[in-house]
């Protein structure tokens, strides 16, 4: 995420960089300030430092350089480095030389290379031989301001067989610059999925020498045009803003996003989504808890709780969480997930889900897994041969004549579903008319629109009385194989077909079975 990337950022510049200056004014001789900031770095960050060269430039101004200057954890050379500069230079006068604090007035940084290892960076316990801490003592030195440009960030994970995360840092300034102090900041870096610019500003510290993680951080942040197409599965253009408070390595974060082309490959159908969130942002390994997500597009809202997590071995992060839809619309659903301009039903819709979307390489909706239970309340299905069907069907239930009134029939629709590999299953399922209630279970193909579902339609009407006319006189003598209870009639159903060309009719297979579907 990229305000973890930000944090560590500002945590390695504020907290370990600046030292580049500390007791610079202890002597004028180069060699003894080398030794200085080699050791004063190698103690702070309990590592062994590399520094190839070093001067010291006192006339006019004071100038300050260096290059090669390379922090590794003690005895690891099979990593990445911490921190490497290729170069480095400090300015100031004179008399912040030889002031207290000294004083300078720019740090700037070049092939700024930053690697914060998992766990992010961690002292090691204190002993009871260890010297008191300094942390709250006034700084050594103050920088008015530090500059670095054209940087790069890797987020080395835990977890094995993932790459690290690399951040473009394009520009970074923090000031002023002391251990002591609350400094501010500005960073503008490019988030490298999805792939957008990040710019935060906000204050930072006073830096923790103890437990860097402990040191506060706030402020605000815009993720500005980042392009979701890099994410199999969906598309569109994401645009957030929000703000973040907390420390290091716990840090709170507000925001709200807005997509308005948000798009799913399934269905390829663009809607606006805007969603609002707060969440918990573990600075340890970057996993993300959604305390409260709600999220609205065309006259749908829902709400959602739960985690973004790494996953061992696989690139990306697994998404958990329970979404809940307590007064959307079926047909906005059904137009971000389902192909065609026209969705196949309106309705009120209620639902409630666990969703599952594992890390890897694989487009969205064929990692994505949901299971929940759904009731749709006044479904009117947008084909008009469909809907006359439904309500003929209701006429007949009741043994009616259908008339020309016949499609502003509603019906109502609940049951479980699980939707995995791009199929709905349905279970359970119970689809209500006037006069009868129709139980089905199947399958829907997301991609292949393909229908496959068997059930069992029950009648206040006998089979007979349905039919009517010369049709229903002809039918009494099968109305005991379709009777169950003493009630009206059970028929067995079959639906087959496509989204387009739905095919109803008689499961002959079930209808001289002992007993009839309870589908």
């Amino acid at each position: 995420m990229t305000l973890r990337a930000t944090r560590w950022l500002i945590a390695i510049v504020g907290g370990i960089l600046v030292l580049l200056a500390i007791l610079a004014g202890a002597g004028s001789r180069t060699d003894k300030l080398r030794q200085l900031l080699i050791a004063t770095l190698a103690d702070r960050l309990d590592s062994e430092v590399e520094l190839q060269s070093f001067s010291v430039d006192t006339f006019p101004t004071v100038h300050i350089t260096g290059t090669g200057l390379t922090i590794r954890h003690k005895g690891r050379r099979d990593v990445p480095p911490l921190v490497a500069v290729d170069a480095f230079a400090m300015d100031g006068g004179l008399i912040g030389l030889f002031s207290r604090p000294r004083h300078f007035r720019t740090v700037s940084l070049k092939g700024l290379k930053v690697n914060i290892p998992p766990g992010g960076l961690k002292r090691a316990p204190k002993t009871s031989d260890s010297t008191p801490s300094d942390e709250g003592s006034p700084a050594a030195i103050v920088v008015d301001l530090l500059e670095a440009q054209d940087a790069a960030l890797a987020l080395i994970p835990k977890r094995e067989g993932k790459e690290p995360k690399v951040f473009a840092v394009h520009r970074l300034t923090m000031k002023p610059l002391g251990r002591a102090q609350t400094m501010t900041f500005e960073a503008s870096i490019t988030n490298p999925i999805p792939k957008g610019l990040v710019k935060a500003t906000g204050t930072f510290g006073p830096w923790s020498r103890e437990d860097p993680g402990q040191t506060p951080l706030t402020g605000r942040y815009t993720f500005a045009d980042a392009d979701l197409t890099p994410i199999k599965g969906i598309a569109g253009t994401l645009t957030s803003k929000g703000s973040f408070d907390g420390q290091l390595d716990r840090i709170g974060v507000q925001g709200e996003t807005d997509t308005p082309n948000f798009r799913l490959d399934v269905s390829g159908t663009p809607v606006p989504l805007h969603t609002r969130f707060e969440a918990v942002v573990d600075g340890t390994d970057g996993d993300t808890y959604l305390n409260a997500v709600s999220a609205s597009f065309l006259k749908t809202s829902l709400t959602a709780r739960g985690a973004v997590v790494g996953a061992e071995g696989v690139k990306g992060r697994t998404v958990k969480v329970h979404v809940k839809i307590d007064d959307g619309r079926i047909e906005d659903v059904l137009r971000l997930a389902v192909k065609g301009n026209a969705p196949a039903m309106n309705g009120a819709l209620a639902l409630h889900a666990d969703l599952d979307l594992p890390a890897g390489p694989a487009d969205v909706m064929d990692r994505l897994h949901l299971r929940g239970q759904f009731n749709i309340a006044g479904v009117r299905f947008t084909s008009k041969e469909v809907q006359t069907r439904i309500s003929d069907m209701s006429e007949r239930a009741r043994g009616l004549d259908p008339d020309e009134h016949s499609e502003n029939v509603a019906s109502s629709l609940h049951g479980d579903f699980t939707l995995e590999r791009n199929t709905i299953t349905l279970r359970d399922t119970a689809f209500a008319i006037p006069g009868a209630q129709v139980q089905i279970a199947g399958t829907y193909g997301l991609a292949s629109e393909a229908l496959e579902f068997d059930g069992s339609v029950r009648m206040r009407a006998s089979v007979s009385e349905a039919a009517g006319g010369v049709k229903g006189v002809l039918l009494k003598a099968v109305d005991p194989l379709f009777r169950k209870d003493g009630a009206g009639a059970v028929v067995p159903i079959k639906i087959r077909g496509s989204r387009m060309e739905p095919k109803f009719g008689l499961d002959f297979g079930r209808v001289f079975r002992s007993e009839p579907s309870k589908h």
